[in-house]
């Protein structure tokens, strides 16, 4: 069930004067919510080519640290990474195993994190927008801790630590197809002493061609996250024990159809 929180801010009577009514708001929340439970089901399976830059920034200048180049397979409506390129010598590493940050979920596991019943997600309406020439209804959302599958994880030297953690953020609504456009994510409710102390993620989706038929899917990501180093993260990418931003620019490109022999394709230009 969509849950919807009205608030009044500052200028609440104006904001709120221009809010849809609550039934209103129900009913399109609930079509979004059949809209992003059934997208796995839409999605036909393929493959993509997905580049990842990674930075960081310990309170000075970015500094490029690598870049991946992954076979993203979409099969059986569940993700697989297989890591191609680290920078431009090939590998065949595990993709959880890759070190530094690393994230997954912008094909349908973030949508259903938020418009799962059982995720108790609560909605706020924020404004109507325009988004890429698109009119939106731009909604806020929170899911708490105790019912939330969003797990941030980090490779910690001697084995993967993980942990789940409540969540918010944003999401860009299409009027007309009740798609998600645009949606932001912020870790909230970290455990204390947790490496990672902040994270947060920007997707963007557009329509891409996928054996002749256009689907909506994700072109581009943005992730950055607070680390607080420990010792065995010394002798990997981050050298330092101070506080260090990490950013990861993730790029969706060469979508096709799935098949068994699939080839990495870099989009064309033939570099990654």
């Amino acid at each position: 069930m969509i849950r919807i929180a009205m608030a009044v801010f500052g200028l609440g009577a104006m904001a709120l004067a221009q809010a849809p009514a609550a039934a209103e708001q129900a009913r399109f929340l609930e079509q979004a919510r059949k809209t992003a439970l059934g997208y796995s089901d839409f999605l036909p399976d393929f493959v993509c080519t997905e580049v990842v830059h990674r930075s960081s920034s310990d309170a000075g200048p970015w500094r490029s640290l690598d870049s991946l180049t992954v076979q993203l397979t979409y099969a059986g409506k569940k993700e697989n990474y297989k890591v191609v390129l680290v920078g431009n010598k090939t590998s065949n590493v595990d993709f959880l195993s890759v070190g530094g940050a690393i994230s997954a979920g912008e094909f349908g596991s973030t949508l259903r994190w938020i418009f799962e019943p059982e995720s108790a997600a609560t909605f706020h309406w924020e404004k109507s927008a325009v988004w890429r020439k698109t009119p939106v209804s731009v909604y806020s959302y929170r899911v708490p801790r105790a019912s939330s599958h969003f797990v941030l994880a980090f490779d910690g030297g001697a084995d993967l630590r993980s942990a789940v953690v409540g969540f918010h953020g944003v999401l860009d609504i299409a009027n007309d197809t009740n798609m998600v456009l645009h949606l932001t994510t912020e870790a909230d409710d970290i455990p204390a002493g947790f490496s990672i102390r902040q994270s947060s993620t920007s997707i963007d989706y557009a329509f891409a061609d996928v054996g002749g038929r256009q689907f909506l899917l994700p072109s581009g990501a943005e992730t950055d996250m607070l680390y607080q180093p420990n010792r065995s993260m010394e002798k990997r990418q981050i050298r330092t024990t101070r506080p260090v931003l990490m950013r990861n620019l993730m790029d969706f490109r060469a979508y096709r159809k799935f098949a068994v022999d699939s080839e990495i394709d870099f989009g064309g230009d033939g570099k990654p």
